[in-house]
């Protein structure tokens, strides 16, 4: 863009690596809870409130 130097598309295409790291993320974050969930809900024991 104007003001940082760099053109738009360059702009366009970070912006886009990134969203798509982010879904990447989000996907691993899903599934890593979905199998702790699965395997592991029978042997967590919150803490107790207090």
């Amino acid at each position: 863009s104007v003001l940082t130097g760099v053109p738009v598309h360059c702009e366009e295409l970070l912006l886009k690596l990134m969203q798509s790291e982010l879904n990447v993320e989000e996907v691993v974050n899903d599934r890593s809870w979905k199998v702790f969930n699965e395997r592991c809900r029978i042997h967590y024991k919150p803490p107790k409130s207090q």
